[in-house]
């Protein structure tokens, strides 16, 4: 979760760095929500490489100085959207986790990675595109966005293994990037629609016959 910006007003209610009276400001998880949707608009519209705290704060209706106190760089406010956004894979894979086929979990993997492309597309296109220029933002987006999906993909395999459905040598990060690398190639890259039969094929006839246990 976003840790809410810090208090910025004087001992007598005034408004410091242009933020919003008192009566108008808000807080918690409602200026969190704000500040991620204003992160992924302003992401959508002019990419990147014009994105500034500046844009996302007026967007969000609060002042640049709490944003800037706990996100310094907008790298880090992006990071940090984009982890806020997307939730954690390892709650989400725990939940799909049930007794059910290591299969039908990757499906459901799926479905949520075509649900987040559909929702924020051009966001994530625009750090895409940014990520081929920036060597510290791709190491960055790997470190905290990309290593968290692929150990729980990992998990799903080790699972995989221990009922007898997966091979014990596919348990490692490469085919644990299948799915989510051929998902992204058709929607971010090609910028393809992705529906439900498209999605089983790719389950059926790329991932599991690689990880299929003989």
């Amino acid at each position: 979760m976003l840790a809410a910006p810090t208090d910025f007003r004087t001992p007598t209610g005034a408004a410091v760095d242009g933020e919003p009276s008192p009566a108008h400001r808000r807080r918690g998880a409602v200026l969190e929500d704000a500040i991620v949707d204003a992160v992924f608009a302003e992401l959508s519209e002019v990419g990147y490489a014009g994105f500034t705290i500046e844009s996302v704060a007026a967007r969000a209706q609060t002042g640049k100085a709490s944003i800037y106190r706990r996100w310094p760089t907008k790298q880090d406010l992006v990071l940090t959207a984009f982890c806020h956004r997307f939730g954690s894979p390892e709650s989400f894979v725990d939940d799909a986790m049930a007794d059910t086929t290591t299969r039908d979990i990757f499906v459901a993997i799926g479905r949520r990675i075509i649900d987040v492309c559909e929702s924020a597309g051009e966001a994530i296109r625009a750090v895409a595109c940014e990520v081929t220029r920036s060597p510290d933002l791709a190491t960055a987006i790997d470190s905290q966005v990309h290593c968290e999906k692929r150990l729980a993909a990992i998990r799903v395999l080790e699972r995989g293994v221990a009922r007898g459905e997966v091979r014990p040598d596919a348990v490692d990060p490469m085919f644990a990037e299948i799915l989510p690398a051929m998902l992204m190639q058709q929607m971010i890259l090609f910028n393809r629609e992705v529906d439900d039969e498209m999605l089983l094929t790719i389950v059926d006839r790329v991932l599991m016959p690689l990880i299929r246990a003989d």
